[in-house]
């Protein structure tokens, strides 16, 4: 037991797949943690739902097979169920799994404290009458079951109760068609129970494709079950013999028989006991109510799982433990993203799916295509005797991208897994069809699926429909149509970017104007907000990119983000900027809306660069950002140009070029300063020195330490600043601009930073030191410049929880949009190569080259 002046860092309250998988992971992360559990741990799924249902329906479906084994060429006398010994077998494994949880909790450092838990407020939390303190507590007190007002429910059993029988019953009727209840029907039916479901919906498993529940129906029939579907249990009675469940269907009555009755009518959120509203957490309905990020309303209050009321599902409880402990630990502002959570339902034949389903797509006005390939066509399901079934996938029409899969067949809730994957990351089917997939295995049948939907499907026949649009006949038409639908969405993705404007131009920037006064309040939190959009946006891309969405090399700001706004922000509207290939926050700092440098890093048409570019050549002539380069260095002679072209004109711009440490290196860079100096061209060069050139230190591939220094060969001005610090980088930057503003000389400004991340998404960085990192980090621009602000009064952590919230939205959405954005048109490849060229030329319009 911690003592109250030495308190944890995190307590868990609830030792389920939610709870003890936070509990690890916050002491993965260094945190002193502790977990509280009333029962044992693993939870209502370990303990009395996943994992012992599964062990008896594995026992049923050995069973099930068993009675064919004749066809297998098995000969074997009596076949008999042994139901105590399924049930031994059953606690087995669950003793093995929870021994196997108290290991893992014991090895990782975590305190384990067995006791009902009460939020006592301010980070207290009294467990079983001794009270401990935590910096952080997270809820995940799951569910439990579902009760209704029925006459005669106490002559029922729950899913809790039923695992516990003595022996399977002669006749189950199961009152309610959900998992659990459907579940529960399938194991039973299949070990020789008369088994009946009521529904009151028109369907069982509602959120399951009406296709895929009509195979499993027709399954369960010939095992002599009977289902019924909008029917209205009135009561359960006591009648000779044992039970009946008297229920209406259609105004008509009915009635059924059974030794057994399965009350089965879901889940509901358990808070008993916390008092968790005397704490200041708000509930609704039951639940506890969360954030995107799964805070509730009182501070330092978490909740995941069952609790809040969402997916009710056991890997989901897990998946929002870790968000919610890397949330309570700074690493990022984790949203939750349950879009591609999958859903198993171990009925037999087994049924998964995840995403969108057929109708709920269509319902949402999306033109899908849809695949279907049924396991009698599988060889190895043949192998196996269990063909019954199909796989579905469900496409978007235009892109290809996978929505949704649905399975109903043979290790459905593993095969599941590819499918998964495919709609966390966007993948299209061509993408699973050039996959190879070995062969002979199930997971052939979701390839084959892919290709159906796509009208090439190799060992089925394909839809006459298919064919013909694939082949010719109708192919105008069809194209035609498809044309002008895509152009239609277009239009509709590109208006709802918006129109470039550059951030309004500073006041002279001055010390007086960066002091941190009341006065200077917006300004400088506006720079605040800049940095923090910056940050968010990269680390977004960077998962964006780990699901394959971006494509290329991908270079990320994160931990430059003061020589970024700094620098940028000390131009002028009409100023040039040439950068590198890490310029993703430099586009959106200098006005280019982050919904198009999103869809140009996906390769959308509403990208800036029309998705032609990508991440390393972001561009808008308007806002005379000229792009970045993916040649180290390749830049620096066209800003050159571009300052020779402003001295041509006499204009009074400035050419801001930006470029990294390594580029110092080449020829490029001698030559560009040289010829900048010797024609008095008025360019501002700005190195971002972060240290490493690609994986190499700037020590070991420079004779001269301080790049600045440099410049003395030309005879040209140069200072270095400190690159960690915004205020001090936009000062210096604004002083030398207007100094070659007015007297059109070339002058330098080396920023010492450091890039928190790799070279690249790719790069694992192994070259640089844990310590070297951890130092840099703790001068972390951002961080830095938010405690300058609360000091002075300007602002606090409610105010930046707020920002990032607010920033997190706002990036969530330039994923969305960039997802939904179309491709560019094979046809218009050309566009926007040559200049003024594209009216002229028709053969850049997919004619013969």
């Amino acid at each position: 037991m911690a003592a109250a002046g030495n308190p944890f860092d995190v307590v868990v309250i609830g030792g389920g797949p939610g709870g003890y998988v936070a509990a690890l992971r916050a002491a993965q992360l260094g945190a002193r943690t502790a977990v509280v559990e009333q029962d044992r741990l693993g939870g209502t799924c370990l303990v009395r739902g996943c994992i012992p249902t599964k062990a008896l329906l594995q026992s049923s479906e050995l069973y099930s097979l068993a009675k064919s084994g004749a066809e297998f060429g098995l000969v074997a006398g009596q076949l008999g169920f042994d139901w105590p010994a399924a049930q031994k077998r059953k606690a087995a494994v669950v003793d093995q799994l929870v021994k196997g949880v108290e290991g893992l909790l014991k090895a990782g450092g975590v305190t384990v404290m067995n006791g009902t838990a009460r939020l006592a407020g301010n980070g207290a939390v009294d467990v079983s009458g001794e009270r401990i303190q935590a910096k952080d507590i997270i809820i995940a007190t799951g569910s439990a079951v579902a009760r209704i007002p029925l006459k005669g429910a106490e002559l029922t059993i729950d899913s809790d109760q039923i695992l516990e029988l003595k022996e399977a019953p002669g006749q189950l009727a199961v009152i309610g068609g959900g998992v659990v209840g459907m579940e529960f029907a399938a194991m039973f039916a299949a070990l020789g129970s008369r088994v009946t479901v009521l529904e009151m919906l028109p369907q069982v498993l509602p959120m399951v494709d009406a296709d895929l529940v009509s195979v499993y129906t027709k399954h369960l029939g010939r095992l002599g079950g009977e289902v019924h579907t909008n029917s209205k249990v009135a009561e359960v009675v006591k009648v000779k013999g044992g039970l009946q469940v008297r229920f209406s269907t259609g105004g008509e009555g009915g009635a059924v028989d059974a030794d057994q009755v399965l009350l089965a009518v879901g889940r509901v959120p358990y808070t008993q006991g916390l008092e968790a509203e005397k704490a200041g957490v708000e509930l609704e309905r039951g639940r506890v109510v969360v954030d995107a990020q799964l805070r509730t309303t009182a501070p330092g209050v978490w909740a995941i799982g069952d609790v809040i009321g969402g997916i009710m599902l056991a890997h989901v409880a897990s998946y929002e433990g870790i968000c919610a402990v890397e949330n309570i630990a700074g690493h990022g502002n984790r949203t939750p993203d349950y879009h591609a959570a999958p859903n198993c339902i171990y009925t037999d034949p087994e049924i998964a799916h995840v995403g969108l389903g057929e109708k709920e797509a269509k319902d949402r006005g999306l033109e899908v295509k849809v695949g279907r390939f049924p396991f009698a066509a599988s060889g190895r399901a043949l192998t196996l005797g269990q063909s019954e079934g199909f796989v579905k996938v469900v496409s978007d029409a235009q892109s290809g991208r996978l929505l949704g899969a649905h399975i109903i067949g043979p290790r459905a809730t593993d095969l599941i897994a590819e499918a998964t994957l495919a709609v966390q990351n966007g993948l299209t089917l061509e993408q699973i069809d050039l996959t190879i997939h070995a062969h002979p295995t199930l997971p052939e049948s979701l390839l084959e699926s892919a290709l159906a939907a796509q009208g090439r499907a190799i060992h089925i026949p394909n839809r006459r429909s298919s064919l013909a649009a694939a082949a010719g006949g109708g192919r105008a038409a069809a194209a035609g149509a498809q044309v002008a639908q895509a152009q239609n969405h277009e239009q509709r993705m590109v208006a709802s970017v918006k129109p470039s404007s550059s951030p309004p131009p500073p006041t002279a920037i001055t010390p007086r104007s960066l002091e941190l006064t009341k006065s200077n309040r917006d300004f400088l939190l506006g720079l605040h907000r800049r940095m923090q959009l910056i940050r968010r946006f990269e680390e977004r891309a960077q998962e964006q990119y780990t699901k394959a969405k971006i494509g290329g090399y991908c270079h990320l700001n994160i931990g430059e983000e003061a020589t970024v706004v700094g620098g940028i922000v000390a131009l002028k509207p009409n100023d040039y900027i040439f950068t590198s290939y890490r310029e993703h926050g430099h586009a959106i700092t200098r006005g280019i809306d982050p919904k198009a440098v999103m869809a140009e890093l996906f390769g959308k048409e509403t990208g800036t660069s029309r998705g032609r570019g990508g991440s390393m050549h972001m561009f808008d002539s308007d806002l005379r950002f000229m792009g970045g380069y993916g040649i180290v260095g390749g830049h620096l002679p066209l800003a050159v140009g571009g300052g020779w072209a402003v001295k041509y004109h006499k204009e009074k711009d400035v050419v801001f070029c930006m470029f990294g440490d390594g580029a110092t290196n080449i020829g490029a860079f001698h030559e560009s300063l040289n010829f900048s100096k010797v024609f008095k061209l008025p360019v501002v060069w700005f190195c971002v020195n972060n240290r490493y050139g690609m994986g190499t230190p700037v020590e070991a591939a420079s004779a001269v330490k301080d790049i600045y220094q440099k410049a003395c060969a030309y005879d040209m001005e140069a200072i270095q600043v400190d690159g960690m610090n915004l205020r001090e980088v936009m000062l210096r930057t604004s002083e030398i601009v207007e100094k070659t503003r007015a007297d059109s000389e070339p002058r330098l400004i080396e920023a010492m930073c450091y890039r928190f991340k790799g070279h690249s998404v790719v790069d694992p960085d192994k070259y640089r030191s844990a310590e070297d990192k951890e130092k840099w980090r703790k001068a972390d621009p951002i961080v830095a410049f938010e405690s300058e602000l609360e000091k002075s009064g300007l602002a606090d952590e409610e105010y930046f929880k707020t920002v990032r919230q607010e920033i997190d939205a706002e990036v969530q959405e330039t994923i969305r949009f960039a997802d939904e954005s179309p491709e560019p048109q094979t046809d218009e490849l050309y566009r926007y190569t040559y200049a003024n060229e594209w009216e002229d030329r028709p053969e850049l319009r997919g004619g013969s080259l």
